[in-house]
This record gives C-alpha cells, sequence and structure tokens, in this order.
C-alpha cells in the first residue's frame, strides 16, 4: 500500500498526504492498541473508557515514543479539551449517535461513527481518518465481524467518500440530506470488503 501510495494519490478526487514511514509506524502500533482493546474486552465508546479513543488518537499522531509525548504534551492536552469539550462536537455526540443506533448492523454502526467524527466540524484537530478507521475495525471486531483493512484495491472507494465526508459541514442540510446518503454507501463498502480471514477466531 505504501509502495504504490503515490500511484493511488493519482486516481483520488482529493489528493491525500503522502503515506511516510512514520503514518505506517504509528498506524501498525493503533492496531496494536486496537488489540489491546479487543483482548480486554475494552469499549472506547463506554463512557468509562473513552480515554483509548483518544488514546488512539494520540498513538497516529505522536506514537508511544515518550520523548515524543513529551514534546507533543501541549497539543495532546488541547486535544483532550477538544475532545470533551468542543462547541458544537465533541464526543458525547458521537457516543449519543452510537447509542442511538446500537441495534444498527456492525457496518452501519461503525460508517456511521466513522462519518460523524471525520465531517466538520471534526472531533480532533487532527488524524481523524486514521484514528476513525482503528476505530472503525474495534467496532467491527467486537461485534464479531472481521476488521476493516485498507488494500490498494479499495483506497479510492475508501478515500473519496472520506473526502467527501470531510468537506461535509453538520448543518441541517448536511446532518440530515447529505451525510445519511454518504454513511449508507460506506456502510455498504465496509460490508462488501468484510473478509473472514481477516478474523482470527480462538
Amino acid at each position: 500500500m505504501q509502495r504504490q501510495f503515490d500511484r493511488i494519490n493519482d486516481t483520488l478526487e482529493m489528493r491525500r498526504e503522502a503515506m511516510q514511514d512514520n503514518i505506517v509506524t504509528n498506524m501498525l502500533a493503533g492496531y496494536g492498541y486496537v488489540n489491546m482493546l479487543l483482548e480486554r474486552d475494552i469499549d472506547p465508546l463506554h463512557p468509562k473508557q473513552l480515554d483509548h479513543f483518544l488514546e488512539l488518537n494520540n498513538i497516529v499522531l505522536c506514537g508511544t515514543d515518550p520523548q515524543a509525548r513529551f514534546d507533543y504534551s501541549g497539543y495532546i492536552e488541547a486535544t483532550k479539551r477538544r475532545f470533551y469539550a468542543q462547541d458544537h462536537f465533541s464526543i458525547a455526540n458521537i457516543r449519543a449517535w452510537a447509542e442511538k443506533h446500537r441495534k444498527d448492523t456492525p457496518w452501519k454502526r461503525a460508517a456511521g461513527v466513522y462519518i460523524l467524527q471525520i465531517s466538520r466540524p471534526q472531533l480532533f484537530e487532527e488524524g481523524n481518518h486514521r484514528s476513525g478507521a482503528l476505530l472503525m475495525s474495534c467496532l467491527l471486531v467486537r461485534s464479531g465481524k472481521p476488521p476493516f483493512v485498507l488494500t490498494v484495491d479499495n483506497a479510492k472507494a475508501y478515500f473519496d467518500p472520506s473526502s467527501l465526508a470531510k468537506e461535509t459541514h453538520k448543518t441541517f442540510i448536511g446532518m440530515y440530506y447529505k451525510l445519511p446518503k454518504i454513511k449508507k454507501k460506506f456502510s455498504r463498502f465496509l460490508e462488501r470488503e468484510s473478509k473472514k480471514q481477516m478474523l482470527i477466531k480462538s
């Protein structure tokens, strides 16, 4: 995926940030953290476990190195304040939506949380797509479904609607007309890309 990303970028409706080594390294660390959450049966959307969702974003942006965490401590603290108390949209809004839609299919629920996170205003200042992808996988596996895995073949189908959602505001028209259409299409994409071989059962 990383080796072919420049070619993929040329096909996208909106070009993405280059997939540099540190991005890949941090994403792998993020997936390691997701594995830990799954092993310990931790729900990152539970009101008493939200700090784990926040940590996913810290990992994709800053990694796990203690010195990097120290260097970015001010940014991390500002991100925490935004996460819990941002005007108009915070983690409380995502939790409310997820609770309301708890009986949806796993793909609809994962898609809905992701699209809400990345549309404007976004939950985090940076790293929403990456931490959102990690959260999607966590939610899917917790529901007994395979995680979402980004590949060369599905990259355009993932990035293009993500970019469209990113440019959509949570206004009345956005929330009740535009975003539901994006969510519906994206949930179908997640279900279509669900690969049983990606789920290891003990």
